[in-house]
Order: C-alpha cells, then sequence, then structure tokens
C-alpha cells in the first residue's frame, strides 16, 4: 500500500491530499469489501481465500475475461468455489462485446452468494450496459463461515489486510 498524492483540483474539492493505493480492504459501518483482478480468479492461491480468510464479505472481480468454447462453465466453477468454501458475497462483472480486434467478450456478469449463484446476466447480447441485481443478507455470510471450525482456525493465523475505512 502507497501513498497517492491527488490531483489539485481533486483536492480542493475533497479537502485530501492523498489516498492510498494498492491491494486494500474498504472498511464501512457493515462490512468489509475488497477486489481481485480477472487473472487472479484463474489462479492456484487466488487472493479471494486470503481476503475470506481476513474477514472480507464482498469481493468484486471487474473482469475483462475473453469467450473461448466452455469458458463461462469454468468461471461459474471457480467462483461458485470462491465462496462455497469461504462464503461471502462475490461480484463478477465481465466485459460484454468486441475489443475492436479479434477478442470477444462475452459478458455473464453473475452474484454469488455461499455457493449459490443468485442472479446472472446474459451470455453476448447486443445492449451496451446490463444490470444484474440481488439481494443480499450479510449474516447469511456470517452464519456460513461460523459453522467451520476448521476455517475459523486458518481465519486466526491468516494475513490481515490494509483497511480503509
Amino acid at each position: 500500500v502507497e501513498d497517492f498524492y491527488l490531483p489539485i483540483n481533486i483536492m480542493k474539492i475533497t479537502g485530501q491530499q492523498k489516498v492510498p493505493i494498492g491491494i486494500i480492504a474498504i472498511r464501512t459501518r457493515d462490512t468489509v469489501i475488497a477486489s481481485e483482478t480477472c487473472e487472479e480468479l484463474f489462479t492456484p492461491n487466488s487472493p479471494h481465500i486470503m481476503m475470506s480468510l481476513d474477514g472480507v464479505e464482498i469481493i468484486a472481480n471487474g473482469s475483462g475475461s475473453h469467450h473461448q468454447l466452455r469458458k463461462l462453465n469454468t468461471r461459474i466453477d471457480l467462483v461458485r468455489g470462491a465462496t462455497a468454501k469461504g462464503g461471502g458475497i462475490y461480484l463478477y462483472a465481465n466485459q460484454k462485446g468486441c475489443d475492436g480486434g479479434r477478442l470477444f467478450f462475452d459478458g455473464s456478469c453473475m452474484i454469488w452468494v455461499n455457493g449459490e449463484l443468485l442472479a446472472q446476466g446474459s451470455q453476448f447480447g447486443m445492449e451496451e450496459v446490463e444490470v444484474s441485481v440481488a439481494t443480499v443478507n450479510l449474516s447469511e455470510v456470517r452464519s456460513f463461515r461460523n459453522g467451520f471450525v476448521a476455517r475459523n482456525v486458518q481465519a486466526s493465523t491468516a494475513p490481515s489486510m490494509h483497511r480503509v475505512e
């Protein structure tokens, strides 16, 4: 985590001189939110594992995963596994459309809670914007996580992410 000094016009509006930038979690009154990148979801030691053990309840992924045959099945399995093992809410957004070259992004945004798919956007389509909405209950995440003794033992020794209020 490093300090990023804001441009003067932003300093005048916000009254802040700098903001932290890097791998951080945002703590609100009700929950903790963090994000992982598109590619990190596909890695063996994905950040969502450590985030979940550290108490992050909402994980967002603004993805740019291009279309390949059956790749959506892989994405679904990865996000389902992330929330089924660690509990939590996973917000997955993927680009949709052509990049102007040879890549095509197939969309399929998803909202998962504790291994359960609550909402999924369409795969492919011509809409410029598509919004998927779901109502989630943070106490369901907390109850789910408290049900696993081994998970809680691992959580007690997990490294802590830098928090920003």
